[in-house]
């Protein structure tokens, strides 16, 4: 360690304590570095969210030991989706590499990881200001309602799509907004009313669907699956629910009524859907963006507030690999093993990689779309990707 650091201020604030955020401060506090956590939130999020880590970003979790003694393993997948496709990989040395894991469930290996190691975690902190000069950042925040100061050489903004120290900083998001929205939940369906044939879902009064990808109608598309197939613990009659439509005049929520999501069901599958109780339900409006700098000064972005993506399945993915690339060029410069000039190299790396992410899940939405163009997508490529040898380019490239 460096006999020139001042032990009065902190190394690294890190704001925001999702699956980014976490694992930053964990690789941090595991290379002997002073990190704290903010989060606004007073408790963890149990709402469910993301169900898997896709790609490189499973096999640095694996490597960091965190799912020993869990019951959770990175599997190769014979199959994968990709967008409306499936990719067939083969059932021997398929090149991706899946860990699925509820996102609730993630954040809470990943936190009690950090602690474990050495972070702080301060929940119930709203971060409210910043200001940076030569020597470090000084960050106010709000906790009960009392100010709280604190100071550090370094912070991290892994505070979402909403980034505060983004948005406080200046620095442009520029990227899509789609004219589609998805209303998501979680619903109960009675035994009697589904049955489970292969990879299809019979359903009274519907006929049958496609498990886990999109099954268009004439009003849009709908995705079902089974929960207990993401997450071992779900029970067995709960069913992850997507429709994808029109936006019109909608605006996203985060707490959809049950009325509207049984609307969106009823006009996309032409009939009702048998469920009777719904949770965690709430509506999305897609966005690809990218942040015009993941540097400023002595603060970066990284996780959804340095980039947000337009399909599933991708954010995490990308979030927990900026998450490995900033902790190692940070440890190395605060140990005094590197000058402050190698921590550029974080934006090298990780916009590319981020770059070539956008443009596969630009293609997913592209794929996705109900017009021609759409169409004509879907049936070349659908052609393509027979070609194992295809699919399995394809799925190295969403590897990461």
């Amino acid at each position: 360690m460096s006999a020139q650091r001042d032990a009065s201020i902190l190394d690294v604030i890190v704001v925001g304590a999702g699956p980014t955020g976490l694992l930053l401060a964990g690789d941090l506090a595991a290379a002997g570095v002073r990190a704290v956590v903010l989060d606004r939130a007073a408790e963890p999020v149990q709402a469910p969210k993301g169900n898997g880590v896709v790609g490189r970003a499973a096999l640095e979790l694996r490597r960091r030991k965190l799912l020993r003694g869990t019951g959770l393993r990175v599997v190769r997948p014979p199959r994968f989706r990709f967008g409306p496709l499936t990719l067939e990989l083969g059932l021997l040395r398929s090149p991706l590499h899946v860990l699925p894991v509820p996102q609730h469930r993630l954040e809470r290996l990943l936190a009690e990881r950090a602690v474990r190691l050495g972070a702080t975690i301060l929940r119930g902190h709203e971060v409210t200001g910043l200001e940076q000069d030569g020597d470090g950042v000084t960050v106010q925040a709000a906790a009960d309602g009392s100010p709280v100061n604190l100071r550090a050489r370094y912070l991290a903004g892994c505070d979402g799509a909403r980034s505060f120290v983004r948005k406080h900083l200046g620095i442009g998001f520029p990227g899509v907004t789609s004219a589609d929205i998805s209303r998501l939940a979680r619903v109960t369906i009675p035994p009697g009313a589904v049955t489970r044939v292969g990879d299809r879902i019979e359903l009274r009064g519907i006929g049958q669907l496609a498990a886990f990808r999109p099954n268009r109608t004439g009003h849009g598309s709908i995705t079902i699956a089974p929960a207990d197939a993401l997450d071992r613990s779900a029970p067995n009659d709960v069913y992850i629910v997507s429709t994808h439509e029109p936006r019109a005049d909608s605006e996203p929520t985060d707490e959809l009524g049950d009325d509207e999501l049984r609307a969106s069901l009823r006009r996309v599958l032409g009939a009702d859907l048998p469920y009777t109780t719904a949770y965690a339900a709430r509506s999305v409006v897609a966005n690809s963006r990218h942040a015009e700098r993941y540097r400023q000064g002595r603060i970066f972005l990284a996780g959804d507030a340095a980039h947000i993506f337009g399909a599933g399945g991708s954010a995490i993915n990308a979030g927990l690999l900026d998450a490995v690339a900033l902790g190692k060029h940070l440890a190395a410069v605060l140990r005094g093993e590197a000058p402050d000039t190698r921590l550029d190299v974080y934006r090298s790396e990780r916009r590319p990689a981020v770059q070539r992410t956008l443009a596969l899940t630009r293609l997913q939405v592209a794929l996705e779309a109900g017009d021609e163009t759409g169409e004509a997508l879907r049936d070349v490529l659908e052609e393509l990707v027979r070609d194992r040898a295809t699919a399995r380019r394809i799925a190295t490239l969403m590897e990461g």
